[in-house]
């Protein structure tokens, strides 16, 4: 355990959810998991390797959410630093939060 103070601002809760997500200029969407989720952002789980500093569209569906889909806009702004599999763990800042279809 670390003696270093937490850097996070805002508290997470963890969500187990499947999450739908495009890159800015990209037509594919690909699938990742939500592993947790604040008012600032969320812990996109993937096998793709993202960039620092990419944007993403992102489509959350999670009972815990309380809708039935929320559409995100948000930055990498760091990397998981253990790998969970094939999968690659993303910190995402929320850019913009949408309730409903948003995000084509």
């Amino acid at each position: 355990m670390s003696d270093q103070p937490e850097k996070r601002r805002f508290a997470r809760t963890e969500v187990h959810a499947a999450v739908q997500y495009r890159m800015v200029g990209v037509e594919s969407a690909q699938a990742g998991w939500l592993g947790n989720i604040s008012v600032g952002g969320i812990l996109l789980w993937t096998e793709q390797i993202i960039e620092i500093g990419a944007i993403l569209y992102l489509r959350i569906r999670a009972d815990e959410l309380g809708e039935d889909e929320v559409e995100v806009t948000a930055t990498v702004v760091r990397t998981e630093p253990i790998k969970q599999g094939d999968r690659f763990g993303y910190g995402c800042r929320f850019d913009a939060i949408y309730s409903g279809p948003h995000v084509d």
